[in-house]
């Protein structure tokens, strides 16, 4: 019997392009209709993008910043504010390609994760996002790749300049650097909070901060919060590197009050709540 009905059995013939143009959609599968297409294109662009820009030149201590990148975005996507943000990450970045992505996603918040350099080169460790390579500078910098992929340093005015000609939208960057305490200084003129570092922080500790702060970022916690929850998870983990995150802000704010907004109530980057820590 099975013999018999496979030998009847025979494929079926493809359907020709011009039956397959006069099908109608299946109501499983409806047809997006332009407002539909419309509505979808404005709900990405009202939601609040991370861009995480990633620079790790040849001819230095490699650090895993790609794990640092996959656990943020893991993070975020346990956070119930998960659909207001939209994460974005670029890699081995030059300055043009920072300046690129800065006029074409317009990022509520910037997200650095590579090497500093500190003022004093004397000492260097392999295990931290620090660089002694021979440039002279009075407050060191922070490292983006140039052309070939070798380190190309962006210093704090260089730095700023991009930023204020680029990215407007910006409300919030974290120099996951060492040493980048500097650097959020002088950005802390042209954006209301910056989170940078204050010694050489070492790439595991670097990555535990990244996630507290994302976490408490995503549950709709203030700036503030985020980095003292932060802050919290590297003393719980033991990690000495816990003093070395600050957060500086814009003459006049308060980053205890800044909270990246809820959408629907039409807020373009962050709103005000009125306690502290929320």
């Amino acid at each position: 019997m099975r013999a018999s009905k496979r030998a009847t059995e025979r494929p079926l013939a493809p359907l020709s392009s011009t039956l397959v143009g006069k099908l109608a959609p299946t109501p499983s599968m409806p047809m997006a209709s332009s407002e539909d297409k419309s509505s979808s294109r404005a709900t990405r662009k009202s939601r609040h993008v991370i861009l995480f820009l990633a620079a790790n030149p040849i001819n230095i201590n490699r650090l895993a910043f790609d794990r640092e990148c996959a656990a943020i975005e893991h993070e975020l996507r346990l956070t119930e504010g998960r659909d207001v943000f939209d994460f974005r990450s670029k890699w081995a970045v030059t300055a043009d390609e920072m300046m690129r992505h800065l006029n074409e996603l317009h990022p509520a918040i910037i997200h650095f994760s590579g090497h500093g350099q500190r003022a004093n080169t004397d000492r260097r460790s392999t295990t931290s996002r620090d660089i002694a390579c021979g440039h002279n500078t009075d407050n060191g910098g922070l490292y983006l790749q140039d052309e070939h992929g070798n380190p190309q340093l962006v210093t704090a005015r260089a730095l700023k300049m991009m930023i204020k000609a680029a990215a407007a939208s910006t409300r919030v960057v974290v120099l996951n650097a060492c040493f980048s305490s500097f650097q959020a200084t002088a950005l802390r003129s042209v954006v209301d909070c910056v989170v940078g570092m204050t010694g050489a922080i070492r790439d595991d500790a670097a990555r535990s901060f990244a996630i507290g702060f994302y976490r408490a970022i995503g549950n709709r916690r203030s700036i503030s919060n985020a980095v003292e929850q932060a802050v919290a998870i590297l003393a719980a983990k033991q990690l000495p590197d816990a003093r070395y995150p600050r957060c500086r802000t814009r003459k006049g704010i308060d980053a205890s009050q800044i909270v990246l907004g809820d959408i629907r109530r039409g807020s373009c980057v962050s709103e005000f709540e009125g306690r502290s820590g929320k």
